[in-house]
């Protein structure tokens, strides 16, 4: 146990702050090699990552940037392996709601790229703008400037006069960055010259039209053959792509398509569901691996127990030990309800000691793992209510909770921080957290998800006065889900932990869009699985274990899927009762991927 810690004003150390505002030392003390799970986001070549909104892709792509590289593996910026800028889509104008008045434009793709290519180029040269430590050789950066820079605009049409400065290299990058400013501008004018109403014509375009082909691939490879570069491999990251309109989607994947790998990669990445369009402009798809390499962070961290459990872990203990809280553990620092799990141990024994006459498993350890929790939460009380007395709480719940996703955890976490604090006192949130803390707050987030989030959902929804909207439906659906896994878990099935429906029928549209929407906002995961004739596959979807607590589910694993029909998947959407009665003859399938 730590000794002769400060407590007046402890850091929380759970909080989460931005990537984009993390600075380069304190993104080495928190990071935690992710990149052995995802080798595709650190090798050259083309990627698109996707993952729920918090499962880390902006951190990866924080700690694959030059600062922190240099940093983390002490060298210098020459050194470096390749060079990496990032591009945040949400922090650019490429959302703003008036570029869709592009889209009456004859020359809409073109136009489209120009702001994309000029609105990533903005990015890069800010970046570029604070080095100052590199050395500045006035005859190269000139050839740079006049040979590639200025050469290259004037080909796209650029009129737009820009001095060549001499004074350092910060201050000519900086200089290119204010001439790419005005660029800005003058683009911005046009498009707000452009009527929303469809009947006036659309004003002449006689402005620049830089491309990807014809000005960024050339600009970057300018850029590392100047002195103090790494002359290495370019990356860019394009982060949050799924902001994107559908025509600027496009456009970004006919740069997908180019070869301008491995000395250029663009590494995309985009929530699940999300990303707008797999077509590029002249129609023809982008597809994996042919073209990029896909990378589905959820996919892995929600099948693979073991690998996001070890994540977590290592995440956790870089946060105590960064906030001074060392010599504690995160299994110590998150402990069990010890009464509840005495309890859960004898059950266990018992299941042992009764295998040989009425055990249903080849073991007694696996009657002991399968059925000792849900004994248990069944034992509480004859009802859901009675039920809720269960405790969520110890580390490895926690970790079960946030379903792959490290946000929910460590939201969770700066929530018990906070909460210990208030409750228990400053010197209490150093030792651990209380596990009533740990349960409580859990409760919270889940009623918050399932509530509180769905309200706000629906407030940007358009429905018909009468009809159930698409918010509505998924909510009803989530409900009747919980409510039948609840039924599942304390019957006297041989498989009791299920979270997880598989589609007996190729769904119908309405279907389609309730599932597509819930995967989207991050309620549901979607996965494939071999069909109930075993003659192909069909879809498979996994309700967020974060909303255990709700429905007084066991989020510590599952094994279980229920087949569903379009029928009793459309009477749960419109009404929200359980799929279908449970009785112990009528089995779940074994899910061995999940197991």
């Amino acid at each position: 146990m730590p000794n002769n810690i400060s407590v007046s004003e402890p850091t929380n150390p759970f909080t989460v702050i931005s990537p984009e505002n993390l600075d380069a030392h304190t993104a080495v003390q928190l990071f935690v090699d992710l990149f052995s799970d995802f080798p595709q986001v650190r090798n050259p070549g083309h990627s698109l990552i996707f993952g729920a909104r918090g499962s880390g892709k902006s951190m990866m792509f924080r700690c694959l940037l030059p600062d922190v590289l240099m940093l983390h593996k002490n060298c210098t910026f020459t050194d470096l392996d390749f060079l990496a800028f990032h591009v945040p889509i949400k922090n650019t104008q490429l959302r703003i709601t008036d570029l869709q008045r592009l889209d009456q434009h004859h020359a809409t793709f073109l136009i489209n790229e120009h702001f994309l290519t000029l609105s990533l180029i903005i990015e890069v040269l800010h970046s570029l703008k604070y080095l100052e430590f590199l050395p500045f050789q006035e005859s190269d950066y000139r050839d740079f400037f006049e040979k590639m820079y200025t050469y290259r605009l004037r080909l796209c049409g650029c009129t737009t006069k820009c001095v060549f400065r001499n004074s350092s290299t910060n201050d000519f990058f900086e200089t290119l960055y204010d001439h790419m400013l005005e660029m800005h501008a003058e683009f911005i004018q046009y498009i707000l010259q452009i009527s929303p109403d469809r009947g006036v014509p659309v004003p002449p375009y006689n402005l620049q039209l830089l491309t990807f082909q014809g000005f960024l691939v050339p600009f970057f490879q300018g850029l590392k053959r100047l002195p103090g570069f790494p002359l290495k491999n370019i990356y860019l990251f394009i982060d949050d792509a799924d902001n994107l309109s559908k025509t600027q989607t496009q456009i970004l994947n006919a740069w997908l398509a180019t070869r301008t790998q491995p000395e250029i990669s663009l590494k995309v990445s985009a929530q699940i569901g999300k990303y707008r369009s797999f077509v590029s402009p002249n129609g023809t798809s982008v597809e994996s691996p042919h073209d990029y390499q896909e990378v589905n962070i959820s996919d892995k961290y929600t099948t693979s127990r073991t690998v996001y459990f070890k994540r977590v872990q290592a995440i956790i203990e870089k946060r105590l030990d960064l906030a001074g809280i060392r010599g504690i553990t995160p299994e110590d620092y998150f402990p069990p309800y010890k009464k509840q799990e005495d309890a859960v141990k004898k059950e266990e024994e018992r299941l042992r000691a009764v295998w040989e006459k009425e055990g249903r498993g080849h073991r007694p350890g696996d009657d002991a793992l399968r059925y000792a929790r849900p004994n248990y939460i069944r034992d509480l009380g004859g009802s859901r209510k009675s039920r809720s007395k269960y405790m969520y709480a110890s580390f490895g719940q926690l970790v079960h909770l946030s379903s792959g996703v490290i946000r929910y955890f460590l939201d969770c976490a700066a929530l018990m921080f906070d909460e210990t604090i208030k409750v228990k006192g400053p010197q209490q949130s150093l030792k651990y957290i209380p596990h009533e803390i740990q349960n409580k707050i859990a409760r919270e987030k889940a009623d918050k998800m399932m509530f509180s989030q769905f309200r706000k959902l629906e407030k940007d929804e358009s429905v018909i006065k009468g009809e159930l909207g698409v918010v509505q439906k998924l909510q009803n659906l989530i409900f009747s889900m919980g409510y039948t896994f609840h039924d599942i878990l304390t019957s006297d099935r041989s498989e009791r932990r299920v979270f997880s429906i598989a589609l007996s029928n190729t769904p119908t549209e309405e279907i389609k869009e309730v599932l597509t929407f819930g995967v989207q906002i991050g309620y549901l995961h979607e996965a494939t699985i071999g069909n109930k004739d075993g003659t192909g596959r069909t879809w498979l979807y996994i309700m967020n274990r974060c909303l255990s607590p709700l429905f007084v589910l066991d989020p510590t694993g599952f094994a279980g899927y229920l087949f569903v029909t379009n029928e009793a998947l459309i009477r749960a959407m419109y009404n929200g009762k359980p799929l279908r009665e449970v009785y112990a003859s009528d089995e779940p399938e074994q899910l061995t991927l999940f197991d």
